[in-house]
């Protein structure tokens, strides 16, 4: 049973300020869960159905201290889905240490404030295998829950740093190409070495101070009427071409 400070506890956690000072944050439902869990995120409560539990008896050995049942009617009230009949797990936010792997591609975001398209990117950079992630100040908080449920798993495996990213990208040795409407056509231009990517949002694109650091701009040609591109779609793109070397 979930006493009433545990629940003021997890509900709180759904508010950025709440998440810096405790240093925890929300995942829900079934995949997100696991995967925390198999990616070897601290646990501090797991609140999960009977059903879940027996089903998955074996994932949940290694929590049994922190583990809570409770209905699904207990999750819903506490969490951010409009139904929840599996779990909810509060882990603890990791302490990144591990410097740049520069022989990496890496993406950076400048001013993406949508937790959906931050959510989206992070799944979508795991799906081409790349996980170094550096946002701005003022992109959206990756443990806000939308962003956590939006990813399917994939914030688990992802090394997400915030910081300035003028001077990341004048600190790095590598390359750094911005995504732009002005750029360079897609099909002219190929990352032969480690790259950094930078992503600008979708209502003001790349800031200009992060304009008279790149090393060039790139963009993804448009046929039809549409005005924009969604940032995360843009991304997506971006990084199948990256990946693969594409020309």
């Amino acid at each position: 049973m979930v006493s009433n400070k545990q629940s003021k506890f997890i509900k709180s956690l759904k508010i950025k300020k709440y998440r810096s000072k405790e240093m925890c944050f929300l995942a829900e439902g079934r995949k997100n869960v696991l995967e925390g869990l198999a990616n070897g995120l601290k646990v501090k409560y797991l609140l999960a159905t009977s059903e879940f539990v027996k089903d998955n008896e074996q994932d949940l050995s290694i929590v049994e201290s922190q583990l809570i049942e409770c209905t699904n009617t207990e999750l819903t009230d506490l969490g951010t889905f409009t139904t929840n009949n599996d779990c909810l797990a509060v882990f603890e936010i990791p302490v990144i240490n591990q410097p740049l792997d520069h022989s990496q591609h890496i993406v950076l975001l400048d001013g993406v404030s949508d937790p959906g398209n931050l959510g989206t990117i992070i799944r979508t950079m795991d799906w081409f295998g790349f996980n170094q992630l550096i946002c701005s100040k003022d992109t959206t908080d990756f443990y806000n829950p939308k962003v956590i449920n939006a990813t399917m798993g994939s914030f688990a495996r992802m090394h997400v740093n915030y910081a300035n990213i003028v001077d990341t990208i004048k600190d790095s040795p590598m390359e750094a190409y911005g995504a732009d409407l002005n750029g360079t056509p897609l099909d002219q231009w190929k990352a032969v070495k480690p790259t950094m990517l930078v992503m600008g949002s979708e209502s003001h694109g790349l800031s200009r101070e992060v304009h008279d650091v790149l090393s060039g701009r790139v963009t993804i040609p448009k046929v039809g009427a549409t005005e924009s591109l969604n940032v995360a779609i843009a991304t997506g793109i971006l990084c199948h071409h990256m990946r693969f070397n594409l020309s």
